[in-house]
């Protein structure tokens, strides 16, 4: 007994036969490609990032919400001079985007990759981020840097 399924606004009867062709299929299908990609060699890891030796140049952006812009630029100008105290800081400096003054760039060098590692791990530079989190519009965009010899 034949059952008529509407799908679509069309009427249509599965033939048994074209049912078990189709599963088939699928089945073989799923099972060479499931074989096809066990078979193939995982792929690389990326590369390592490149840091020669030598100082480190990071910028960070920090995009705060326009209510907030006044307490936020306090505690970028407080994470600033709070950085400029740590072992391996060459310069620290907070910069305003001129159209728009709720968008700061920290410019932060450090001597090397170790130093900014440390860093990182402070208290000081985990209590900024928590504080910020709330008030940011988007995520902290870090980019550390070296200067091409």
């Amino acid at each position: 007994m034949r059952r008529t399924v509407f799908t679509a606004g069309c009427k249509y009867s599965p033939h048994p036969l074209a049912v078990a062709v189709l599963l088939v299929s699928v089945a073989v299908a799923g099972t060479f490609t499931y074989r096809t990609q066990a078979q193939q060699a995982a792929p690389a890891a990326a590369p390592a990032p490149v840091q020669p030796p030598g100082p480190v140049h990071v910028v960070t952006f920090v995009d705060i919400t326009p209510p907030n812009r006044d307490s936020g630029t306090v505690l970028c100008k407080q994470y600033a001079a709070d950085t400029r105290k740590d072992p391996g800081v060459v310069s620290v400096e907070l910069i305003a985007q001129t159209n728009r003054p709720n968008h700061l760039v920290i410019y932060e060098v450090w001597q090397n990759q170790a130093a900014f590692e440390r860093h990182e791990a402070l208290q000081h530079t985990k209590d900024f981020r928590a504080k910020m989190l709330p008030i940011i519009g988007s995520p902290f965009d870090q980019r550390p840097h070296y200067v091409v010899p």
